[in-house]
Order: C-alpha cells, then structure tokens, then sequence
C-alpha cells in the first residue's frame, strides 16, 4: 500500500517497523459503563468512528456516546480519511480492504476489554515533559508541555495506563518506507517495559500546531527526520510518564460518567473566487509533477517538504478552498464528547485544534485532572485561533499559495472553521464537562 500523509511521499510501503496497534479501556461503576479506544492511525474519520460505535453496542450495549475512538495522528500509518468532515481529504483505494476490517477489529477489541471486566482501581497524574516540543506556526509562541497520566490497578498491580501529551507525530516523515508507530512506540515502549504487564494508551492533546523539538514550518536546520529522532522523543516522554506513574496511589471508590453533543460550526467564508481557483489550477496542472525519491534525502524533512515540492501543497490548497465555497452553506459538524472516571476527565474533539484552545478547554474544567484530547470520533481538519485567522484575511490567492512565504500560516491558511466559532466550541466543552461533573 503507498505511504502517504505529505504530497511528497510516492513509494509504496516495504515493510513495518512495529504493529500499529488498536486498543480498548473498559470503565464501569456498576451502572454506567464507557469505552476508551486509541488506535496508531493517522485519522479516524466519522464513518469509521459511528461503525465501530454501532457495533460495539450491538456486542456489550454500551451507548455511542460513551465509546470515544482516538487517531494518535501518526503520520507513518496508512492515511485513512474515509468520512472525514473536512473537505478536500481524498480517500485512498488502495487502502479499501484495510479501511472495511478496521471496525471490526476495534469493536473486537472492546468487546474482548469488556468480557475481561475486573476489580481495578485509578488515579492520575500531571508533570510536564519540557524541552520536547515547540510551536511550528510561530515558534516564539509558547506550548503547553504538561504531561498527564492514569494507572489502572487490578490486584494492587498496573495492568493498564494512560498517557496524554500534545506534539505531532512527524519525526520519521519520508526517511523510510516502513509502516511505523511513530515516537508512540517507543514511548508505549518505555511505560510497558517499567511497568511490566501495562497495557500502555496513548490519547494525543491539542498538537494543531505543536510539534516535536525544533520543527517549526521553514527551519532547514531542524533535527533530521529518522527512527533516532523519534526514539528519542518517544523515551523521553515515556519516562516522564513512568515517573509520573509510579508515584500514583491508586483509588477503587470512582463513578463513571459521559456525555456529547454536536455543534454546528459555520464554515469559513474566504474571498477567492472560482474563477481564478480553477485558473490557477488548470496552469498548475500544465507543469510537470515533481520527481520525489521514495526515501527523502537529507536536505528534505517535513518542515519544508512544502517549499521543496511546491505543486502538490498548492493543489490541495486550491481544491479546499474550491470545497469551501462549494459547501458554503453547509455547516462543519463536531461532537463534544466528554467521559469521565472518578475526577479526571477525557474531553475530546475531532479537530486539530491549536494548543492554545486546548489550554483553554482545561482552565474552563470543574475537574481535577482534564486530558483535553483532539483526533477523536472523527477529522475536521486544523481549527486555530480566531486572532490568528487575521493573519491571512486579505491575502490574495496566488501571493498565499507562495510556499516559501506563507508555509508557515498552514493551519490557519487551511481552516475550514469561520472565526469566532473555535470559542463555542471552548464553551460547549465547558459546558458538557460541567454537565458530567454533576454526576461523578
């Protein structure tokens, strides 16, 4: 199956590093039960996320909208977009077969966590992993490097954890033609082999514009793409999190809770026309296709594969804004979805939402611990600040389509959210955390 997940990736995979894996979590109080499933995909998109759903139901009764599904946002995993939100997101054929058994194997995986329900006891954590990640938008801005973590006991013994931190996972990029669980492998790694027995999730942050080290869009000179940067990331996140985990006392005395609801986000409104949409694209479509070696050399990295191979990044922008207008009228549907065990709670979105608003979700929390996670039940594509959509207003269309002079707004250029509607969707999530803390 071809590699993907940048424009600049042509060779078909080789091999595989390690398993992409899928896993469940089971919680249940006795009367309210909620499932928790990561998975090492790129995207979960709505069609696979309301698959898995239905049939995880139809196998335990656990309701929809206590079952979250979490894409790490791997960028060495197969690109799966199959009923994302977003427009402009083509589907893959080549990666059919895979896509149709993906819902059953997840469902599978939390009918097998359900039917294994035990006696356990949780608890969590926060530290911070500092010196690991960095704003690739405008790297002066800070990130938020807080680190938070759940054990779960059974028998005073780890039998699974959490760990949730905010950074792309994009520090292997074209440096090979393995499948690979990006710097989640090593991370998952590290906790597993301290904590022998642990079933190791890792449930991605709000990394919209967060990315490992010094990888900030234009920097020629960041750390390389290869499996020695990725394991270094991965390790050092990984024990963080085992210090983290080994000072938790854990608690059985918890209530399990959850709640969602949908919004409907207005579309962002742009001043291109058409006309000039279609132009541009028909002169692109007269150049030739840039030669791309099926292994990255050392002077390309993901950090400015879009102003070395420029035609390919110009295209997908100017079919999403051609779906923009399409779709004017239509509304960009998100779900809110909050589960909670005991008082840390797991509030996601389907957005790559901008770390600032995630921050912003966990200051607007009632609960003690908030792992704010992004990448769930579905791909709305890059939702930043509404400050920083003035960052492109006016722009004409062929000046923003220059690579080199406006890679570094992408996330912003590529919103498909209009602005003002990344704060009611702050304030949703504010309000379904709230609607939950009432019940645990």
């Amino acid at each position: 199956m071809p590699v993907g997940c940048w424009a600049g990736r042509k060779a078909l995979a080789q091999g595989v590093k390690e398993p992409l894996v899928g896993q469940a979590l089971v919680f249940s109080d006795g009367a309210r039960t909620a499932a928790i499933v990561a998975t090492d995909l790129v995207f979960v998109g709505a069609e696979l996320a309301a698959a898995v759903r239905e049939r995880v139901q139809a196998l335990t009764g656990i309701p929809p909208e206590a079952v979250s599904v979490h894409a790490s946002h791997n960028h060495s995993a197969p690109s799966l977009s199959r009923g994302s939100t977003i427009g402009g997101l083509p589907d893959v054929p080549a990666f059919g077969r895979y896509a149709d058994m993906l819902a059953d194997d997840l469902a599978g995986a939390v009918f097998a966590a359900w039917r294994r329900l035990a006696p356990a006891s949780v608890s969590t954590a926060v530290g911070a992993a500092p010196g690991v990640s960095g704003n690739r938008v405008v790297k002066e801005r800070p990130v938020d490097d807080s680190l938070t973590v759940m054990r779960i006991d059974a028998g005073g013994t780890p039998v699974a954890a959490i760990v949730s931190f905010a950074a792309h996972p994009i520090s292997v990029g074209g440096s090979t033609v393995l499948w690979d669980a990006e710097y989640i492998g090593p991370l998952r790694e590290v906790v597993e082999g301290a904590l022998p027995g642990t079933e190791c999730v890792f449930l991605q942050g709000c990394a919209g514009d967060v990315a490992p080290f010094d990888m900030w869009f234009g920097n020629y000179q960041c750390r390389p793409n290869n499996y020695e940067t990725r394991d270094d990331l991965g390790r050092r996140i990984g024990e963080t999190a085992v210090g983290l985990l080994a000072g938790i006392e854990t608690t059985g005395e918890v209530k399990v809770a959850y709640s969602s609801e949908m919004l409907d986000l207005r579309r962002r409104r742009h001043d291109y026309e058409i006309e000039e949409i279609e132009t541009i694209l028909g002169e692109l479509e007269q150049t030739p296709d840039p030669e791309v070696p099926e292994v990255w050399g050392p002077g390309m990295h993901t950090m400015v594969s879009a102003q070395l191979l420029p035609k390919t990044y110009q295209q997908g922008a100017l079919r999403m804004y051609r779906d923009m207008i399409a779709r004017r009228d239509e509304p960009v549907r998100a779900e809110i979805q909050v589960i909670a065990i005991g008082d840390t709670a797991v509030v996601t979105n389907p957005f790559e939402l901008f770390n600032a608003a995630g921050v912003r979700i966990k200051e607007k929390s009632p609960f003690a611990t908030t792992i704010a996670a992004a990448y769930a039940n579905d791909y709305a594509g890059y939702l930043p600040e509404s400050a920083d959509l003035d960052l492109v207003e006016g722009v004409p269309l062929r000046e923003i389509l220059d690579q080199d002079r406006w890679r570094w707004t992408y996330g912003i250029s590529s919103s498909n959210v209009d602005r003002g509607e990344v704060d009611r969707l702050i304030d949703s999530s504010a309000k379904v955390l709230e609607r939950v803390h009432a019940e645990v």
